[in-house]
């Protein structure tokens, strides 16, 4: 197995496991309850703030994402000393460069920031809870200096509630509402998506979200405003989305890529030519102007063409006075 530490970097040699040093750690709960033991917030977290952790790795993952493989563990010094947490590693490079593992950080705290609103606004009756991943480094074995993300161990049954291109699971309207009330907080300069995660009795917690951004912020998984618009484009209103948020154009909700369950990176399959979509976009304002004066044409009282005559006639009679 492996091993990680958030003291001062050590080395071990310890097989099958390797050894990993991590930064400061921040605040922790444990054992799942129907609030995450001693969560910061939205965060749950390693450890609280300036305490020291260490974890041991299988040298095996459990499982995989497109772009990195996951570890189980275990701490074995620390406040959470003998629970479970997770170690996640880049399959390929990005392995020794801080900035890869700080764009993930900079996404979490985004997406810790509208799960708080999201909360607070009572939308659903279950608050969210966010993993909040530390960089650690490897002290020895095979990741003897690698960068590495850890964070405490999600239990139970692992949903993936929806994607980064619009994919969404059947039966998440808490996660579609949530993806949309993003949208609606951010004026639709930002978009929290790719959720994840346990959904517990009485909670959920998530982890690896994607936020989307207009000018690319959260590193290659931010499909940038097209991912916005896309996202939105596929987004099905639940019963837990509110009518008054924010919504797209008409135009915008033609999708510009696919909609897939995994998770994409850099930019979606294309699902129309240019030729098609400026088609759609035409037969789109087509419509709606035939929906709008649909929907207003039933609001006059009456016979609409007596009506329309009788409003002729006052006009004329006035003019002629």
């Amino acid at each position: 197995m492996a091993r990680v530490s958030n003291a001062k970097p050590r080395v071990s040699n310890v097989k099958p496991r390797v050894s990993v040093t991590k930064r400061r750690p921040s605040s922790t709960p444990g054992t799942l309850t129907k609030r995450p033991k001693n969560s910061n917030g939205v965060f749950v977290r390693n450890a609280p703030d300036n305490g020291a952790s260490q974890a041991q790795f299988d040298t095996s993952p459990f499982a995989e994402g497109a772009f990195r493989q996951v570890y189980k563990g275990t701490y074995f010094e620390g406040p959470r000393k003998g629970e479970h947490c997770v170690m996640k590693e880049f399959k390929t490079g990005c392995v020794y460069e801080d900035r890869f593992f700080q764009e993930d950080i900079l996404a979490v705290k985004k997406a810790g920031e509208f799960i708080e609103k999201f909360n607070d606004e009572g939308v659903v009756s279950k608050p969210v809870y966010l993993n909040e991943p530390e960089v650690w480094s490897g002290t020895g074995g095979r990741i003897a200096g690698h960068k590495i993300l850890v964070e405490p161990m999600i239990f139970g049954e692992y949903f993936r509630f929806n994607s980064n291109t619009g994919h969404a699971t059947p039966d998440t309207a808490t996660m579609q509402a949530l993806s949309h009330f993003s949208y609606h907080m951010s004026g639709g300069k930002h978009l929290l998506c790719d959720l994840q995660g346990g959904r517990y009795d009485g909670y959920y917690v998530l982890t690896d979200p994607v936020i989307h951004s207009k000018n690319k912020e959260f590193g290659g998984t931010d499909l940038g405003q097209d991912g916005i618009d896309n996202f939105m484009a596929h987004h099905k209103c639940g019963r837990f989305c509110n009518p008054n948020w924010k919504t797209p154009t008409a135009k915008k909700l033609i999708p510009l890529f696919q909609a897939v369950a995994g998770t994409t990176f850099g930019e979606g399959q294309m699902l129309f030519t240019n030729e098609q979509r400026k088609s759609l976009e035409i037969q789109v304002k087509k419509e709606v102007r035939i929906k709008i004066r649909d929907l207003w044409e039933k609001e006059i009282p009456g016979d609409k063409s007596k009506m329309m005559i009788v409003e002729k006639k006052k006009t004329v009679e006035t003019k002629f006075k």
